[in-house]
């Protein structure tokens, strides 16, 4: 439904191989009905079933051009039934079903082993049953905008689990195979597009600041060492993800001393400008994994006290709030850095009121394109300075503007502090 209507949240996924149709037509349309969710292969054994819905709702299986075709973008939704009775209620089911066979609660007389067999199968038999009339049974939608033209998905599967079923039905349905653009992954695309792929193989985690001078320990308790460079933990899977992060931190530093201008475009070419201003929210953790976390809500919430020490005591930022303003458009999220994750997207209003549901859709679609373009180029411009010459000036630049705001300057606002 959120590409339909409503505030969006997504991670990007690309098509990296496979049979990717050209367009949605008569056939991928067959395709999507036969792979659609199937809700009766769940429960006899099996605990999860994935397949697609046409996108209305979570029952809406009538697959046509005018619910899922959209020019080049496809447009559906991934359904996942989840069924597993409560722990609680297999143990309450098993206990009666043995309270029967001794002949009441009350009664002493000890079960054998095929008693407390029969018991189990019947407990087992009364889950099956009320799994089979409909109890017990989670239904998740996870709505998908496959743009065919540019090779990519949009859809909520951050989570890991919700990722490897639409990979799964992407391989089934289309036998196209896909996989997650957080930033690190991201990087290595855009680096090779940008013909810095050389420049990204050699670069290393930033610290903008000296390592904080508590002592950090293991997962066993022992001390440890602290390096120069972070070794942030929510990069383990690809350290380069740790540039989403250095991301965001440049987008915070282009607001604070540029006026949240940014020029985007390959040099030499026509470029844009995008206008930014970071508020709402702020989330920000050790990169060293020595002092925490602490999470910042408010109207400005990068202007306090509060992020100017956490930014000194080695925290960088994991989660941003945004507004977003390009092409006359005007956009509202929250950007996650490392996973590259849009969460909470805001999309302008029409200028003029659609005419139909179908132009409202085109609308949103289109409106959800360009902010992903926008955040693409956001994202390759920050790549050309990050990997880029200016580099070393750029890097001399944020830390002394990271020291500025530790000794006082440019603090305003008044945001609500969570630490964990």
């Amino acid at each position: 439904m959120p590409f339909r209507n409503g505030v969006l949240s997504y991670a990007r996924c690309a098509v990296v191989s496979g049979a990717a149709p050209q367009s949605i037509d008569e056939a991928a349309l067959a395709k999507l009905n036969a792979n659609r969710i199937r809700p009766d292969a769940c429960g006899n054994g099996v605990a999860m079933t994935s397949g697609w819905i046409a996108g209305r709702h979570v029952f809406d299986l009538e697959f046509s051009h005018e619910s899922n075709s959209f020019s080049s973008v496809l447009l559906a939704s991934l359904r996942t039934d989840t069924v597993g009775v409560p722990p609680a209620l297999k143990r309450a089911y098993r206990a009666m079903a043995e309270d029967e066979l001794r002949g009441g609660a009350q009664s002493d007389r000890q079960l054998s082993r095929a008693d407390r067999m029969e018991a189990k199968e019947r407990a087992e038999q009364r889950a099956m049953h009320e799994i089979g009339e409909g109890r017990w049974r989670k239904i998740a939608e996870r709505p998908v905008l496959w743009d065919l033209e540019n090779k990519f998905v949009l859809s909520a599967v951050d989570g890991e689990a919700a990722f490897n079923q639409l990979k799964l039905v992407m391989a089934e349905t289309f036998d196209c195979h896909i996989e997650r653009q957080a930033a690190g992954r991201r990087a290595v695309a855009d680096a090779e597009a940008l013909g810095l792929a050389r420049e990204l193989r050699d670069a290393q985690a930033d610290a903008f600041v000296s390592p904080p001078a508590a002592i950090a320990t293991d997962a066993d308790g022992a001390p440890r060492r602290i390096g120069d460079r972070p070794e942030p933990t929510w990069a383990a899977g690809d350290p380069l993800d740790y540039f989403g992060n250095v991301f965001l931190l440049w987008l915070w530093w282009k607001c604070d001393c540029a006026e949240g201008l940014v020029e985007v475009g390959a040099p030499g070419s026509e470029t844009t400008e995008v206008a930014l201003v970071a508020e709402r929210h702020l989330d920000l953790e050790c990169a060293w994994g020595v002092t925490g976390a602490v999470s910042l809500r408010g109207d400005a919430p990068t202007r306090s006290p509060e992020a100017a020490r956490a930014l000194q005591s080695g925290k960088m930022p994991r989660r941003l709030g945004l507004t977003v303003a390009a092409d006359g458009q005007v956009w509202r999220c929250t950007l996650q850095g490392d996973r590259l994750t849009v969460g909470g997207l805001v999309l302008p209003k029409p200028i003029e009121p659609p005419q139909s549901i179908r132009e409202l859709i085109e609308e949103r679609i289109e409106s959800t394109l360009s902010f992903e373009r926008t955040l693409g180029a956001l994202y390759q411009t920050f790549l050309r300075v990050r990997l880029g010459a200016e580099w070393k000036s750029t890097k001399a630049n944020m830390s002394g503007w990271i020291r500025e705001r530790a000794a006082g300057r440019l603090v305003t606002g008044s945001p609500i502090s969570v630490g964990r």
